[in-house]
């Protein structure tokens, strides 16, 4: 004899939320980034904070970029402005490429504050990831600046 449990049939109601798991995009890094004119950020990680803001960049399908300094991470520029959390703090061209190791290469060549520097964008792993009520997608990445490498994300966040 089986027997199993079972609820009674007086149901209050109650709605089960289910949880979906972002799921990491398959689109070709360089068609993300090119077709996006909203705010890709770079951090050492999403739980992140920094006195002086999160690096933040928008990069547009005629080459350009454009560099911000944020507060917190923003579902768009609109409500980063919005916010007033929003400062930029450079500006200048941007080239995609892939290395022999088949990562995407990002290559800022910007001024920020007026001051030439070269930033590069080694993108690595995909990601996607739900935090503080947004969902992420980008990737693992390592930046360098002027020699220095840093391990990190480089992301978009999306409500």
């Amino acid at each position: 004899v089986l027997t199993g449990c079972a609820q009674s049939g007086m149901d209050t109601g109650r709605s089960v939320k289910k949880v979906s798991t972002p799921i990491v995009s398959k689109v070709a890094p360089s068609k993300q980034i090119r077709n996006s004119s909203q705010l890709w950020y770079f951090s050492k990680n999403l739980k992140y904070k920094s006195n002086s803001g999160i690096e933040a960049f928008i990069f547009t399908k005629g080459g350009t970029v454009r560099a911000y300094n944020v507060k917190k991470y923003y579902a768009s520029y609109a409500a980063a402005k919005k916010a007033k959390g929003i400062s930029k703090f450079g500006q200048g061209t941007y080239k995609l490429s892939v290395n022999k190791q088949k990562q995407t290469v990002v290559t800022l060549k910007m001024k920020l504050s007026g001051i030439p520097a070269t930033y590069q964008f080694k993108l690595k792993k995909g990601l996607a990831k739900k935090y503080k009520g947004l969902t992420f997608y980008g990737f693992n990445a390592a930046r360098t600046v002027d020699s220095d490498t840093v391990n990190g994300v480089f992301v978009q966040a999306k409500k």
